[in-house]
């Protein structure tokens, strides 16, 4: 689970920009998951914002720090995998940071980078609740071997250091040169931290199955299979079954729908985009409540009815445990949902300075509103800013 983040000139965000995940107050028991003795964390975060405010650039973000973890090159001459840094100051390097638990130990990542070569990066650790370094790199030049150092805790041993070294090119992190090397048992640890990341964090590779894939595997499991039609049937689309048809060298889905007349078939193309969007959404609900899992989704539930996208929150909520599920939306009427109000700590506005153009963001607990109040009543009003300025709606074109 991610602790917290924070992220400095990247797309719209000059300024280092945070998000913080631990749990506080009552929410701990409800909204927060215990990861280790005395740490619980936020199970959800919600971005709210204009649009073109950058709330989509910090789920980026986000992404692209475990990418650089796990992203390696064979390529030295290709960028660093990255978005761009912030138009204005492009001549200087990008910062992110990273704090999150894996198997209940929790790691702190730095990494400084341009476009074409990362300039530091430092991962530490606390196998024994006490800070130890994983490694640390530096670069030398462009046409140098980087230089990289392992914490004696980690067991590297010198030749897989030199492998390490001789493979790790100044465009990708040390970590994710394990997805490139054959190295021996003392990459252990290496290979743990690395295994973790491809199989808990989501949307850090191509990884979004075509419907007809999607709904194949969930044909071939069928515990996965009760979920998805117990979830279309309390969505109320009147969809009781599906299946996937080969035609030739394509796949296709046909839905059994049901109505007072009787059962009848339809293809996918007579499907709505909201069902479609749906069936998506519930392969992450599923993971989510199956497993320990983090999604980093852009704007979760906009085909959505609003009462469905709530009792998919609702789902989650009561039905996950170490798992995570970030999001940015424009639905403002969960704010005025009790399990959001009262736990204005999973909740961020953002939008642009007016001197910088660029994004900053705000949570709703440091907003200074008394719990009392309606956080969606203020947030309606223009209280907190992060809403579009309109203006009157008449136009003048001479």
């Amino acid at each position: 689970m991610i602790r917290e983040f924070w992220t400095e000139n990247y797309l719209s965000i000059r300024d280092r920009q945070c998000l913080n995940f631990e749990a506080v107050g009552e929410s701990r028991d409800w909204i927060g998951a215990e990861v280790t003795d005395g740490m619980s964390l936020n199970k959800v975060g919600v971005i709210f914002g204009p649009n073109a405010s950058g709330k989509s650039n910090m789920l980026k973000a986000l992404k692209n720090v475990f990418r650089l973890l796990f992203i390696s090159s064979d390529n030295r001459n290709k960028p660093v995998c990255s978005e761009a840094p912030f138009a204005l100051t492009a001549d200087k390097p990008t910062r992110m940071y990273v704090s999150f638990y894996a198997d209940s130990i929790r790691y702190d990542y730095t990494i400084v980078y341009t476009i074409d070569h990362i300039i530091r990066e430092e991962l530490l650790y606390y196998p024994k609740k006490s800070k130890s370094l994983f490694y640390e790199r530096d670069y030398t030049g462009t046409d140098s071997q980087c230089r990289i150092k392992f914490g004696t805790s980690v067991g590297i041993k010198g030749r897989t250091l030199d492998t390490l070294m001789e493979n790790t090119l100044n465009n990708h992190s040390v970590l994710s040169t394990y997805g490139k090397v054959a190295l021996a048992e003392d990459a252990l640890k290496l290979a743990t931290l690395y295994n973790w990341i491809r199989t808990h964090i989501h949307g850090i590779a191509d990884d979004e199955p075509e419907l007809s894939q999607l709904l194949k595997e969930v044909e071939e499991n069928p515990r996965k299979k009760r979920f998805f039609l117990e979830m279309l049937k309390k969505a109320d689309f009147n969809i009781t079954g599906f299946s996937v048809v080969s035609n030739g060298d394509s796949e296709k889905v046909e839905f059994v729908n049901s109505s007072n007349d009787g059962v009848f078939s339809l293809p996918e193309a007579t499907q709505s985009s909201g069902t479609i969007k749906y069936l998506q959404d519930l392969r992450y609900l599923y993971d989510a409540i199956s497993g320990e899992h983090i999604y980093m989704l852009d704007e979760l539930g906009e085909d959505l009815h609003y009462d469905l996208l709530f009792y998919y929150m609702q789902v989650f909520i009561a039905n996950s445990g170490k798992s995570q599920l970030f999001f940015t939306s424009q639905e403002m009427t969960l704010l005025s949902e009790d399990l959001f109000n009262d736990n204005r700590q999973t909740i961020w506005f953002v939008e642009k300075s007016a001197e910088t153009a660029s994004s900053e963001y705000t949570r709703a607990d440091k907003l200074g509103l008394h719990k009392n109040n309606s956080l969606y009543n203020a947030y309606r009003i223009g209280k907190f800013g992060a809403k579009p300025v309109l203006g009157s709606p008449f136009i003048n074109l001479d």
